[in-house]
């Protein structure tokens, strides 16, 4: 939908039928998105050196380690 449309009204509408509780409401939804965002953006690249990334080097010599094994 273009901005300015009928989906960018939604906010408005919840004020007359919420009143004052649409405050925490959007308060919540806001806070849920911003969760959801660096959630995206920390696992966004899982192959790096960073702490929360795949420990690619210990999944290679595990690997190397079995494969040796078989042979």
């Amino acid at each position: 939908m273009i901005a300015g449309g009928k989906g960018a009204n939604y906010g408005f509408g919840y004020v007359f039928s919420l009143g004052y509780y649409v405050i925490p409401v959007v308060a919540f939804i806001f806070y849920v998105l911003a969760s959801l965002e660096l959630v995206a953006e920390e696992i966004e690249e899982p192959f790096g050196g960073d702490a929360n990334d795949l420990p690619t080097e210990q999944i290679a010599m595990n690997i190397q380690k079995h494969v040796g094994e078989i042979i």
